[in-house]
This record gives structure tokens, C-alpha cells and sequence, in this order.
């Protein structure tokens, strides 16, 4: 029998978190608001995006909370640092889900996939490892009854050092599908509104 996935069910908890909070706060999240109104799709529509300046934003913002739940991942806190991204990436798409579908029914979703397309094809997936390297890394590290002495380290620090680059690496490449192709489809998508 294969084990459960907290991960997943802590993300799928957290989606219903937020589509619940979402229920809750709507009228909170739609008034006096200009995040989704008609303005804010005009400037979606007509603005000139700095790719550079964007790629190099989100290379810090991504990459820095990457690094974040590396170094985590080494202390006693790495499980819960795991965890809680799971969840608080749950928490963040149920409120995108209703705020959108609130504010713009069935176009709200369709905005919704173009604002995550194609980045997401690569988030996705690497969140995913590395929130199973900081689980794995956090457990063998301190909730495995096996010392592994310092040969065993050595080599755990190397793989986790390896894999950590290539997915960091490949986050990197999320960053500039979201700079510079994301900016086109969602401008092409909110034509329709």
C-alpha cells in the first residue's frame, strides 16, 4: 500500500480553505477594489511589460522562497516548512479560483488560465520535488531511526546540493516563461473581456 501524500492533501485542504475563506470575505475581496475591475484589464491589455525587469523579479521572489525551503528543509522544521508551502499554495488557488469566478464567471476561470500558463507547466512540477526533497531530506535527517555517519551526510549533502541546482534551475526557466510568454497570453485573453 502506498503511503499517503500530505502534501497533496494538505494543498487540496488548502484549496477548500480558501475557496471557504474566499465565501466568507467575497464582498470583502470585490468592493472597493480595482484588482479585477474593468480598469485593471484595460492596463492588462495596453501595458508595456519590462521582461527583463519582471524575469529578474520573479528570479528573486521564486528563488528566494526556494532557497528558503532548502535551508528549512536541513533543521527539525523542514517537515513543517514542507507543509506549509502545500498548504498555503492550496489557500492562495482557492481564493484565486472564487475571487475570479466572483468578479468575472466562467471568463474569471479562462483569465485565471492564461494568468498561469505556461509557467505553471514548470512550477508545478518542481514545487512538487521540492517539496518532497525538503520532506525526504528533513526525515532522514532527523526523524529516521539509522545514523548514517559522516560518509552517509556527505553523500545526502551532495545529492540534495545536485538536486536542489537542477530544480532551482528549471524554476529559473518558470521565471522567464512568466516574464516573457506569460505577459502575451494573458494581453491576448483579456481582449475578450
Amino acid at each position: 500500500m502506498k503511503p499517503v501524500n500530505k502534501q497533496l492533501i494538505l494543498f487540496i485542504v488548502g484549496i477548500c480553505g480558501g475557496i471557504l475563506l474566499a465565501g466568507l470575505i467575497k464582498s470583502e475581496l470585490l468592493s472597493g477594489t480595482e484588482l479585477l475591475g474593468e480598469n485593471a484589464l484595460l492596463q492588462v491589455r495596453y501595458a508595456e511589460i519590462d521582461s527583463k525587469s519582471l524575469f529578474l523579479r520573479l528570479l528573486g521572489q521564486r528563488l528566494g522562497e526556494a532557497l528558503l525551503l532548502i535551508l528549512l528543509s536541513t533543521t527539525f522544521l523542514g517537515l513543517a516548512a514542507a507543509w506549509f508551502y502545500a498548504f498555503r499554495f492550496g489557500i492562495s488557488l482557492g481564493l484565486l479560483l472564487v475571487t475570479l469566478f466572483a468578479a468575472h464567471g466562467i471568463k474569471g476561470l479562462l483569465l485565471l488560465a492564461a494568468g498561469l500558463l505556461p509557467q505553471m507547466l514548470v512550477y508545478v512540477p518542481v514545487w512538487s520535488l521540492l517539496l518532497a526533497l525538503a520532506e525526504r531530506t528533513c526525515r532522514r535527517l532527523y526523524y529516521m531511526n539509522g545514523y548514517e555517519g559522516l560518509g552517509g551526510l556527505k553523500r545526502m549533502g551532495i545529492h540534495l546540493s545536485a538536486q536542489a541546482g537542477i530544480l532551482l534551475f528549471v524554476l529559473a526557466v518558470g521565471c522567464w516563461l512568466e516574464a516573457y510568454v506569460n505577459p502575451y497570453l494573458l494581453r491576448l485573453t483579456v481582449k475578450i473581456f
